[in-house]
This record gives structure tokens, sequence and C-alpha cells, in this order.
């Protein structure tokens, strides 16, 4: 694989956070919930709300699709809207988009703002797009003090400028964006993700690495994405590490197995998205639920779309899953079998520990296992290059 190759795969993701059509589309078709008479002032606002207190995220997931077909102001559209945002993380983040569809005139200044930033990311005017997600930015940052859906939705719009200023060749800019974005982001591991690629391009080899590390929390799946994989096998390489390639290399190998059996477990987990609708689709109907409001066939029916929708997205990201691992594979066998000293230049110097610990970041010992959720995103790479004992 060419250097120029391993550039082109890191632009796969490159794309607006919410630009992207839904995993799971809810299944709604023209019925008598089209023939709804107009809710009571806050009727509709006031069921959803009571479904949410009792922590029933599957009712208020179909109570959504319903009120879709009814005869709605634009104030409860509006209130609705505040829910779906704030409650995205438990009810399923393909709500947003599809609400947000339900009233387009109803659009916010903020929600205008980012769809034009997300037209600029689209067509690689990359700069302008920052410019514009910055601005929403500063917006949400002051609305977060007093509104659940700002804080919400303020990190996916950091999420966008990181992405903005990585578009754009700004890679250092880009890293230092990464890491405001917390823990508790639903995208976090996509957020490191990118991170690595930020650290690499930069040419910041432990924070690269230990962004990986990151990726390797016991909070997420086992695996990793082919990327992760690939950034490694690279970095690695550079660093004479070859007991650590051989180490990545055996795990892909394991993943391919997985895949190869349409074991969808580790997928499933890897993603925030994917996770919290398998968790719908897998939860029992408890006594606090209000089954007079959301009858169990219709919760038996919404879960069988889900659980049948994620199985169809694995099926068709399963091919491309598989051939990224035997690209990367092919890639760590070039770099086992071929002597690329004069290609790849050695890192042989990596920055101390006390430098790091200026910058709040946490050490991870190469061969530390030990993770803490707070540490997230805060790793890097302490363990010297191998290429001087090398040569």
């Amino acid at each position: 694989m060419s250097r120029l190759t391993l550039v082109l795969v890191s632009w796969m993701w490159l794309a607006p956070v919410w630009a992207a059509e839904p995993l799971v589309k809810p299944a709604v078709t023209k019925s008598a919930n089209l023939k709804v008479a107009a809710a009571p002032r806050s009727a509709v606002v006031a069921q959803a709300k009571r479904l949410l207190l009792a922590k029933d995220y599957l009712g208020f997931r179909i109570w959504i699709h319903k009120a879709y077909f009814m005869k709605l102001r634009s104030f409860e559209w509006y209130e609705l809207k505040n829910l779906v945002t704030a409650y995205s993380n438990k009810a399923g983040f393909d709500l947003i988009p599809y609400w947000n569809a339900r009233f387009p005139a109803g659009k916010s200044e903020i929600d205008k703002q980012l769809e034009h930033a997300d037209t600029l990311m689209l067509t690689e005017k990359f700069e302008e797009a920052f410019a514009e997600y910055q601005k929403a930015a500063i917006t949400l940052k002051v609305q977060a003090r007093t509104r659940s859906d700002a804080r919400v939705l303020l990190p996916f719009v950091l999420h966008s400028m990181g992405r903005a200023l990585y578009g754009a060749g700004r890679f250092a800019e880009a890293l230092g964006v990464y890491q405001w974005i917390g823990n508790n982001y639903p995208r976090i591991r996509q957020v490191l993700f990118e991170k690595m690629w930020s650290a690499f391009k930069a040419g910041n080899v432990e924070v690269a690495l230990g962004a990986v590390a990151s990726q390797r929390s016991a909070y997420f799946a086992r695996f990793l994405s082919p990327e992760a994989y690939l950034i490694q096998t690279y970095l690695y390489k550079r660093l004479c590490r070859t007991d650590d390639l051989k180490e990545v290399v055996d795990e892909m190998h394991k993943y391919e197995g997985l895949l190869a059996k349409a074991d969808d477990a580790d997928w499933i987990a890897s993603d925030a998205e994917t996770l919290t609708l398998f968790r719908l689709g897998d939860r029992p109907t408890v006594e606090t639920d209000d089954v007079h409001l959301i009858s169990i066939p219709e919760r038996e029916k919404e879960k069988s779309q889900i659980k049948q929708a994620l199985k169809n997205a694995f099926e068709a990201q399963r091919p491309k899953l598989l051939a990224d691992l035997k690209t990367a594979s092919a890639y760590a066998h070039l770099a086992n079998v071929t002597d690329t000293r004069d290609v790849l230049k050695p890192i042989k110097v990596l920055k101390s520990r006390d430098e790091y610990l200026k910058l709040d970041l946490e050490i991870w010992p190469a061969d530390s296992n030990e993770d803490w959720v707070d540490e997230i995103g805060k790793h890097v790479l302490i363990g010297e290059s191998l290429c001087k004992q090398n040569r």
C-alpha cells in the first residue's frame, strides 16, 4: 500500500456529522394516525414527557412516530423537537433528522446555519464551513446554560468544527478542538478515531497511538475500525516495534474471522447509535411502561423493525469491513517482509513524560491495559523507539 493510499483512506469519514441518512428509518405508513384530530394544547407533549419520566424510551420513540402524523401547532413540534434532541441517546439518534423533516419551516437560525455549514463541508469548502460551525458553537455555548437541547447539540457542532479543520489541513488545530469534546459525547469513539488521524497528520505519533489506546477502552467494542489498525501498522513500523505490529495483525485476523461468521456483536457495540438502537430492540416490557398508550403489539413490532434494520445495516457494511481489514493486513505484511527503512523515516526520539503532563495528558505505558473512563481521550504512548536497537 502506498502512502497515497493511506492518505485517501483517511478521508472516508470526512462528512458533516448530521449529513448521513439515519441507520434506522422509522417505519411509518399512512394509516389511521393521519386522521387523528388536533391534540389538546399540550396533551401530546405531556404524554411524551410522561413516557420519558417513566424511562419508557421505547414508548417515547413510538409516540414520536405517532405524533409525526398528528395535527400539531408549531410550539408543540418545537417542544417535541427539544425532547427528541435531549433524549436521542436513549430513544435513538435517527429520530433527530426524522422529526426535523416533520416541519422544515420551524427550523431555528442555528438549524439553518448548521445546514449551510454542512453544505459547505460537502462541497469541500472547509474554511467557510469551519467559520459557520464556530459561530453556531458560540451561540450554543451561551444557550447551554439554560437549555438542555443546546447542551446536547454543542459537542456535535464541536465535532463538525474538528472535521472542517481537518479538511482544511489544519491538523494541529483540529486535534485541539477534538480535545474539547467530553467523554459523555455519544460519538466519542468516532472522535477518538478522528483525533488519531489528526495527530498522525500533525506528526504527533505518541498522541496518535494514545488515541488508539483510548479506542481500546473496555467501554467500547473489542475490535477497532480497519483504519485504526492501518495507522497502528504504519506507526509501529516507523517505531520498529515488531512485536506490537504482530499483535495488531493477530487481532485483525480474529476480527476477520468473526465478520466472516456474520457475528455482529462487536459491530453493534462499536457505535453509540447502533448500540442505543440495539438496547431498545432488546428491551423487555416492564410494569412502569404505559401499555394503554403504547400497546404491547406496537412495542413488539417496533423492536422487530429495529432488529431487522440493524441486521440489514450490518450485512451491508460487512463486505466493506472485510475488504478494509484485508487491505490493512496486506499493508502490515508488506511492512514485515520489505525493508522500508529508507522510505519510512524511523522515529528515534519521543517527548518526555513531563512534557505531556504539562499538557494535562494521562500517561499510557506501551504495555499497560489499565483504563478509566475519565481518562478516555487523554492517552499518549510513553515507550521508546526500537529503531536504534535494530540498526
